[in-house]
C-alpha cells in the first residue's frame, strides 16, 4: 500500500478512535481520550504507522492580556506665597537715626507704616544711580587705575559704577526689573553734580514711569587724624565696609513733598540690614537737605562705605543691600 493511502486510514481511525472517547469522556476512557487529543500523541501515532514525522497545527497561543495605558502621575507643586515682612515698634531697637535737622516725625509709627508696593514688574522698577560717579576707595597694592582726583576715578570697575552694576544684577538675577544709570554727572566739573544727576533721573523717569525705588549710591569721605575714614563691620567671617542712608526734607525751604515716604523706606531699609548682618548700618542721616529725592517716591542717598574702605570691603556692603531690597520687594504689612 503506498504512503499517501496508509496515511489516510491511519488518520481516519485515529479521528474514529477520538470520536469514541469523546463520547465516553465521563466514563473510564476519559484520560486516554484526553491524551489522544494532545497533537504530540497522534504525531506519535502517524509517525509509527508510517516513519514520518507529521507536524499537527496546535493551537494559537493565547492572546496577550491588553495593557492599559498607565498615566503618570504628576507631583502637585505648591505655590507659597512671599513671606511679607512686618515691622513693628519692637524692630526699632535696631535702629539708629542722626537728626541733623529740627523735625521730629514718629519714626516707630514710619517704621510700621506698610509698604505698598510690587517690585517684580515687566516695567523697570529701581533706579541705580550716582550723583558722584567717579567716587573710588583706597587702592590695594594689585589695583591699577589712573586717578581723576582724589580718591576718584574714571574706571568704571574701581569707581562706585561698579557697585551700581553689582546691585543692579543681583536685584535682576531675584527677578526685579531694575535698570543703571552710568553717566558721569561729577566730571569733568564736580560742581552742578545735583544738577546733572536730576536731569538724567527725570529723563530716566519720563521713559519708564513705573519705578518705585530711586537709588542714589555714594561713598562716604572724611579725614580724621589716623587718614580717611573707615567703616568696619563683620559679614560672616569677613570685613565689610558699613552703609549709611541719607533722607532729606523740605526743612531747607526746597519742595520735597514725599520725604516721609522716604524716610518710611530708609527705615525698614535700615532695620533689614540690621537684622540680617547686625552692625552693618550706621546712623540714618535725617537732613535738612533734599538731595534730589523730590523727584519720585522712594528715593533714597546710600553711601556705601568710605573713601578709607577697599573696593572689595564695599562690595560685601553693596551684596548685603541687595539682599535687603529683594527682602523688601513684596512690599511689608502691618503689624495689627
Amino acid at each position: 500500500m503506498d504512503w499517501e493511502g496508509r496515511c489516510i486510514r491511519v488518520c481516519a481511525a485515529t479521528l474514529l478512535c477520538a470520536g469514541l472517547l469523546r463520547l465516553s469522556t465521563n466514563g473510564f476512557l476519559a484520560p486516554l481520550g484526553q491524551a489522544l487529543e494532545n497533537p504530540n500523541v497522534a504525531s506519535f501515532l502517524v509517525y509509527m504507522q508510517t516513519g514520518r514525522i507529521v507536524r499537527l497545527r496546535a493551537e494559537p497561543p493565547p492572546s496577550p492580556p491588553i495593557q492599559k495605558a498607565i498615566t503618570p502621575t504628576v507631583p502637585t507643586i505648591s505655590q507659597t506665597e512671599p513671606e511679607i515682612p512686618v515691622f513693628s515698634t519692637e524692630d526699632f531697637d535696631r535702629v539708629d537715626i542722626t537728626y541733623n535737622c529740627n523735625y521730629e516725625p514718629d519714626m516707630e509709627s514710619l517704621l510700621a507704616q506698610p509698604l505698598d508696593w510690587d517690585l517684580y514688574t515687566d516695567e523697570p522698577s529701581v533706579l541705580i544711580t550716582h550723583t558722584h560717579t567717579t567716587e573710588s576707595y583706597t587702592p590695594q597694592p594689585e589695583d591699577s587705575y589712573v586717578e581723576s582726583g582724589s580718591y576718584r576715578t574714571l574706571d568704571p570697575e574701581y569707581n562706585v559704577l561698579s557697585l551700581g552694576e553689582l546691585v543692579t544684577n543681583r536685584l535682576k538675577a531675584a527677578g526685579i526689573n531694575a535698570i543703571h544709570d552710568t553717566g558721569l554727572h561729577d566730571y569733568p566739573s564736580y560742581n552742578g553734580a545735583y544738577n546733572h544727576a536730576a536731569a538724567s533721573t527725570e529723563q530716566i523717569l519720563e521713559e519708564h514711569p513705573n519705578i518705585q525705588l530711586i537709588l542714589d549710591l555714594h561713598r562716604d569721605a572724611a579725614d580724621t587724624p589716623t587718614g580717611q575714614l573707615v567703616t568696619e563691620c563683620s559679614i560672616g567671617a569677613e570685613t565689610a565696609a558699613q552703609v549709611m542712608m541719607v533722607v532729606g526734607t523740605d526743612a531747607g525751604g526746597l519742595e520735597n513733598p514725599d520725604w516721609k515716604e522716604n524716610l518710611s523706606v530708609a527705615l525698614k531699609l535700615h532695620a533689614q540690614l540690621e537684622q540680617e548682618n547686625p552692625g552693618i548700618c550706621r546712623p540714618i542721616n535725617f537732613t535738612y537737605h533734599r538731595y534730589n529725592q523730590h523727584l519720585g517716591g522712594h528715593a533714597l542717598i546710600i553711601e556705601i562705605g568710605a573713601a578709607g574702605n577697599t573696593l572689595p570691603q564695599a562690595k560685601l556692603a553693596a551684596n548685603a543691600l541687595a539682599d535687603a531690597i529683594i527682602a523688601l520687594s513684596n512690599g511689608t504689612t502691618s503689624p495689627d
